[in-house]
């Protein structure tokens, strides 16, 4: 019993060692591509693929650098192989991140968002959006921190901006922005992370909104009118209101039980009452 509990002790730390080894590899390859090195860092990280433990944040960190060989390289297909083979895999997108604001990997997150930012620089804007759009609604951004969590979804809704502008969608582009603002109740999806303050993020968005048009009390009295004949479906935790003519889909997360509340919360986001300073 004494000589099996022995192996296993050696072989954990072969392995263990093993990975540790393996980890310093990921940054030789990092130096080698930062020294224009590139094909030879993309062999050490080869290497390192097939030698890791799947799924350990060796493999994962691995993956994301050869991902963004194959983007630098615009190799669409190598490109879309990998970024498979991360969205396919056993990652835990909460493996420990070392940067200051930045707790967890998030493998598949920022894959994804790198696709987007490939395509919109190739000039696809439709599948640069659509990425984007994945970000967003299938793929959950790992944080501890409401500040961190506000600030991915807002940006999500900017990248959905710029996209819907690059295609010469003005009023969608604009819209995505709106929705953002009003489905603000990041609180209640989170109780645990609450804060008190308003984000610099909230606060850029407001006044993107606001530059988008000339004549604001306009804007607010359509807004008006959009709250005062929404609907809700309490079922779904859904707020449909009209707005400029588009049609909106506000997400709840707090409990909310009549179409009264459902004013009264809309009206409480800090983008309608910036907007309401600015009308005054």
């Amino acid at each position: 019993m004494r000589i099996i509990l022995l192996l296993m002790l050696i072989l954990s730390s072969n392995q263990v060692f093993a990975q540790k080894n393996l980890d310093e590899k990921i940054g030789e390859g990092i130096e080698l591509y930062q020294n224009g090195k590139e094909k030879k860092a993309l062999k050490v990280w080869k290497k390192i693929e097939e030698k890791a433990d799947k799924p350990s944040s060796t493999y994962g960190t691995t993956l994301g650098n050869i991902l963004y060989y194959y983007i630098q390289n615009d190799d669409e297909e190598s490109i879309l192989k990998y970024y498979e083979k991360i969205m396919n895999s056993d990652l835990n997108d909460r493996d420990e991140n070392f940067e200051i604001g930045k707790p967890y990997k998030n493998y598949r997150y920022h894959a994804t968002m790198r696709l987007a930012s490939y395509y919109g620089k190739k000039g696809e804007f439709e599948k640069g959006l659509s990425y984007v759009e994945k970000a967003d609604n299938e793929i959950t951004f790992e944080t501890t921190s409401l500040t961190s969590f506000i600030y991915q979804k807002v940006d999500l809704a900017f990248w959905k901006y710029r996209f819907l502008n690059d295609l010469g969608q003005n009023k969608n582009a604009v819209s995505k922005l709106i929705e953002r603002a009003l489905e603000y109740d990041y609180k209640s999806m989170y109780p645990s992370w609450a804060t008190v303050s308003t984000s610099n993020d909230e606060n850029e968005l407001a006044e993107t909104i606001c530059s988008e048009f000339d004549d604001l009390e306009k804007l607010k009295l359509d807004i008006d009118n959009g709250i005062e004949n929404l609907s809700f479906e309490k079922e779904r935790g859904i707020i449909n209101l009209k707005i400029l003519e588009i049609e909106y889909e506000i997400n709840l997360y707090s409990d909310i039980e009549t179409d009264e509340d459902c004013k009264a919360y809309l009206r409480n986001s800090f983008f309608y009452q910036y907007l309401t300073e600015k009308t005054k």
